[in-house]
């Protein structure tokens, strides 16, 4: 039960920490925008390794022990985060939020046959079913604007 409180508040902090990086970037630049994300996050991390570890983890020798391929979740997340100040800013929290979603669904799916070789067709069935509602909802958007142009 924790991890599906976990993974909620997870949801609800992302959306948070979207609409904040939108707010910076339109005051600061999207790339001055995800930067100073990247040093808070950075300065958290330092607080919570001095916390939480034992100091081993600042050593270049350990961080050089870490494989390369781990390295790549923060070029994935700058990438992401810059990708999402820039559609955020465009489309809307809903939309740029569901839009994510069906990435993140179809990625898993992806990820979930190479890694561990399975499928659900199920699951594919969620994702159009997601798609059909963001499509519902934008024709609903352009009636009403197309009705408020003719008043």
């Amino acid at each position: 039960m924790i991890y599906y409180i976990t993974a909620l508040a997870n949801g609800l902090l992302n959306t948070v920490n979207k609409m904040v990086n939108v707010k910076a970037a339109e005051c600061l630049g999207t790339t001055n925008g995800a930067f100073i994300n990247y040093v808070e996050a950075t300065i958290l991390s330092f607080c919570l390794v001095y916390i939480s570890g034992n100091g081993r983890e600042f050593s270049f020798s350990h961080m050089a022990e870490v494989p390369l391929l781990f390295y790549m979740g923060s070029i994935c997340g700058l990438a992401a985060m810059i990708l999402l100040i820039i559609g955020t800013g465009q489309t809307g929290a809903m939309a740029s939020t569901v839009l994510i979603l069906l990435g993140q669904l179809g990625m898993s799916v992806v990820l979930d046959y190479v890694f561990f070789h399975t499928f659900h067709a199920k699951r594919i069935g969620g994702i159009f079913l997601i798609i059909l509602g963001i499509t519902w909802r934008e024709r609903i958007k352009i009636k009403q604007r197309r009705k408020q142009l003719r008043e």
